[in-house]
Order: structure tokens, then sequence, then C-alpha cells
């Protein structure tokens, strides 16, 4: 149907092109040209759409061939920058599942921490914006406007190399095509780096990034070293207006757990709201690395991870050998997700810290 509109269009344009000009003929030569382009482009765009999805389809019925026998030669086709020991940067359908996963074991990447993913692992630098105490002017006719640069600064990313340690896994199994392959390797590699980035992510490692919780300045005392009441949850919440539309709670298991028992003089629970993964207004998500309440730990963060926090990634790898283990009967698997962490803003969040008795 559109493709006979456009026809239509094209064929009107021309007998147009050769009658006299005026005010009438002119109008709808310009209503033609912009319909005929506009459709054009939807044409060669729904082209190009089913183009890269055939490719697509393609390179992940590649890659899953490369998963199940260990030869990469027709996958490389479809990812031709990957070499060396670190194997094949993994499809789009496998990296976004293994993110997604990820998400389940990172409570940094759950809270919303704003993801680069960059092609190169050199240093990347960041530039930040600390604006928070300016606002704007109401002036009049004849007043200059006044002068009010926000602070300016640049952090700078490096990329970690993060491996999810070798796997085998029998051949029977791999041959075995009523097994999500796929599936059962985003779940394992996902698990394993997601619990190093995570504790890394949120408290540092040394000889890695300085954490999450090392980075923040707005300290709130807890007031009891082994409780977290109320009022130390609304204490967290004194950071700048501009934050809280994207801040969310943080905090382990333990300290959720706590949190869902707490109940009030009446009995009642306090916090009903978190059997709809909200708190005091806002969502929380679980960080297994944060400490719970202990003498001088820190066990709760709030804040926007969106507006402060910053991972910087490289796309996956997955490494496939068949001849590793071929005595053993045994393919071998492994991944490598080059990753960096920084707290970009020190004043989207804040964190509880407990007393030390």
């Amino acid at each position: 149907m559109k493709n006979q509109m456009l026809e239509k269009y094209i064929s009107e344009a021309d007998a147009l092109s050769k009658k006299p000009q005026n005010a009438q003929t002119r109008s709808r030569m310009q209503f033609l040209t912009s319909a005929i382009s506009v459709m054009k482009t939807e044409f060669n765009g729904a082209a190009i759409t089913a183009r890269d999805e055939e490719r697509e389809a393609s390179a992940e019925k590649a890659f899953e061939s490369y998963i199940r026998s260990g030869d990469s030669r027709e996958y490389r086709t479809y990812s031709p920058m990957t070499s060396g020991s670190d194997g094949v940067i993994v499809p789009a359908q496998f990296a976004n599942a293994y993110s997604e996963r990820l998400k389940d074991f990172v409570g940094v990447r759950e809270a919303g921490a704003n993801v680069i993913t960059t092609s190169r692992s050199g240093a990347l630098k960041y530039a930040t914006v600390d604006d928070t105490g300016n606002t704007g002017e109401r002036l009049s006719e004849t007043d200059t406007v006044t002068l009010a640069n926000p602070t300016i600064n640049d952090v700078s990313l490096s990329t970690f190399r993060y491996g999810s340690k070798g796997v085998q896994v029998a051949v029977e199994l791999v041959e075995d095509s009523a097994i999500d392959l796929s599936a059962l390797l985003i779940n394992i590699f996902a698990k394993r780096i997601g619990r190093l980035t995570n504790s890394e992510f949120s408290v540092g490692g040394s000889g890695a990034m300085t954490g999450l919780v090392p980075s923040i300045t707005n300290i709130q005392a807890a007031a009891a070293v082994s409780a977290i009441s109320m009022t130390d949850l609304v204490n967290l919440q004194q950071i700048d207006e501009g934050y809280l539309p994207t801040s969310v709670y943080q905090f382990n298991q333990t300290t959720e757990r706590l949190l869902r028992l707490s109940v009030g003089s009446d009995g009642r629970r306090l916090y009903p709201e978190m059997a709809q993964g909200m708190l005091l207004g806002y969502p929380f998500v679980r960080n297994n690395a944060l400490a719970s309440p202990a003498a001088n730990a820190f066990s709760v963060i709030f804040g926007s991870a969106k507006l402060g926090c910053t991972i910087r990634e490289l796309a996956p790898q997955l490494v496939v050998s068949a001849q590793r283990y071929a005595e053993f009967y045994q393919m071998y698997y492994s991944m490598i997700h080059r990753q960096d962490f920084v707290v970009n803003d020190v004043n989207a969040l804040s964190v509880l810290q407990h007393p030390a008795s």
C-alpha cells in the first residue's frame, strides 16, 4: 500500500513539474517532495533493518555452532575484530542476556549506574560536573547576567581484566541439542564475574578501583550498632533534590531481612511497601558486598547511582576449546570481561555508618 502511494506521489510530482507554476502548484509540489523523501527513508530503513536482523540471526547461529564445536572460523566472519587468547566477542543476544543476569549479582548495576561500553581498553577521560551550589536568577531589564560556573573535573577510567575461571563441560552434554548451552554459560559466568566485580565496585579492591563506599563523603551516623531505625533511613535522604528522582537504597540480604521484619510498637510492619520493592518512597536493590549492621560498619547506601556512578566496560569475550581437555572428552569455556568503576559525583550519594559501640 505504501509503495503504491509512493509511486502515485512521484507520478503526480512529475506531472506538476511540467505545468506552469503558481502558489497552489508550488505548495502541492512542496508537500509531495517532502512526502516522497520521508517514504523513501522509511523504505530504505526497513530494508536495512531486515538485512541487519538477517545478519544477526546468522551470527547467532554461527555462535551457537562455535560454543558446541570450538571451531570459530564461521563466527569470526561476523566478529572479525577479535583475536588472541581472549577468544571472540559474544553476539548481541548473548551479551544482552549476560548483562541482565549480571545485574542480579552487581548491586551497583541494578541501582542504575551509568554504563559506558568502549571498543578499546586504553584510559578513558570522563568529565564530571558539580552544579549543586548554583541556582538561576531573576533579572530586571537593565541587569547584567551573573557568572556562576559549575565545577568541572575529569576522572580516568581504565579496564581491569576480570575472568570467570575455566569451566569443563562433558561433550555429551554439549552435543545434546535439548540443552540451552548459552543460558547455562551465561548463568555461570554472570555469577562468577558479578560477585567479584560487585565486591570491588562497592568496597574497592587491592590494585583496582577505590570503590563506592570509600568514595562517599556524605556519611550519616546510625543511632545503634546493630539496628537501623526509620530515622537513620530518612537521614540518608539528605542529598541535593536533583538526585532524588533517580535515587535508590542499597543494602545486603541480612539488612533486607532486618528491615522487612521491623515492627512498630503496635506490632505492625514498619515498611510494608518492601513487598513492592519500595522503601520510604524509593526503590531498593540488593548489594551483598555491603556490610551488615555492626560496629563501624557501612550498611546502607542511598542516592543516585545513575548520576553518581560510572562503569566502563568492553564487550565480554568467550574462549571455547575442544582440544584442551579432549582426552577427558570435555569442552573448555571461560569468559573475559574488562571493566572499571568510578564514583563521578560524590554529591549524589550518602552512606550509613554504625557507631563503634
